[in-house]
């Protein structure tokens, strides 16, 4: 079962999207959230197998939501939806790390086989765009190194950049600062960096840093 997260912040809309998909049985709406700050409180107080995100939401903007998640959340399925065109925004949203990017006049069963695609770890390409720069955009020859950290790294890294002690984070994570110590030095070896600074530099280098 692909457990939902529907982000949109139209009532009406999130209500058409939960009667189209409760007609699948392979996949549900579990929470709704109608920005971009509450999609970031559901998936601390949980996980799902996606998220559907629309991208002109009032305060934070999809793409700005998509950011936040790909820093807490590096491994989380994002599909955007938006009425803005494919050929405009899917290119930047497959960059900032989205396996799918639909616009709302498409067909329903385009955005059915989008879910199922991006849940299973694919990516789904508009009909027609699924070539050239767009694919190497979603795929990525060499993807960064700091997609291959797992989420505990990813919390480690963000406390550390902050400026958190060691003794501190694991206050915080409930983990001994021995065990603190070991993922801090495993995201080191991940990134090819040797210091608090290093991945200080890294994280501004690569527009990570909150």
């Amino acid at each position: 079962m692909i457990e939902i997260l529907m982000v949109d912040d139209h009532a009406i809309f999130r209500s058409g999207m939960r009667r189209l998909l409760s007609d699948e049985p392979d996949m549900r709406i579990v929470a709704e959230a109608a920005n971009g700050q509450e999609a970031i409180e559901c998936l601390r107080r949980r996980s799902y197998g996606l998220v559907l995100l629309d991208i002109n939401m009032s305060g934070r903007s999809g793409l700005d939501t998509l950011r936040r998640i790909r820093l807490e959340w590096p491994t989380q399925a994002v599909i955007l939806l938006s009425m803005y065109p494919e050929a405009q925004y899917a290119p930047i949203a497959l960059q900032l790390g989205a396996r799918g990017y639909l616009s709302k006049d498409r067909e329903a069963t385009e955005l059915l086989a989008a879910i199922r695609i991006a849940a299973g770890g694919g990516y789904y390409l508009p009909p027609g765009m699924a070539q050239g720069s767009l694919l190497q955009a979603a795929a990525g020859e060499a993807p960064p190194a700091w997609k291959r950290l797992t989420e505990r790294e990813w919390h480690v890294l963000r406390l550390i950049v902050k400026g958190v002690s060691l003794t501190d984070i694991g206050d915080e994570l409930c983990l001994s600062v021995k065990t603190v110590s070991t993922y801090r030095g495993r995201v080191l070896a991940k990134l090819g960096l040797h210091s608090n600074a290093d991945l200080v530099r890294y994280c501004l280098e690569h527009g990570l840093a909150e």
